[in-house]
């Protein structure tokens, strides 16, 4: 549960920091939002199947996303 705090906490935090707007801008200093984010902020509204599922579908994506980097990063950790 301490984990899953944090997590939310995080994803709510970086929520705030970049804008939270729902468009694709050239400028990295644009406002923007996260898989994260999205998920956290209109999860509650998902009533339906067709929005369900594709919420689940960007879970998975946001999972495949962490796990790749973690396979990435695992055998460089284990190198010292």
């Amino acid at each position: 549960m301490l984990g899953l705090g944090r997590a939310l906490g995080e994803t709510m935090a970086v929520t705030f920091v970049i804008g939270n707007a729902h468009r694709l801008s050239v400028s990295l200093l644009a406002p923007g939002t996260t898989i994260s984010a999205t998920l956290a902020n209109e999860f509650a509204e998902a009533f339906g199947d067709p929005i369900s599922r594709r919420f689940w579908h960007w879970g998975l994506v946001l999972f495949v996303i962490t796990f790749v980097i973690l396979m990435i990063t695992r055998p460089a950790a284990s190198v010292r």
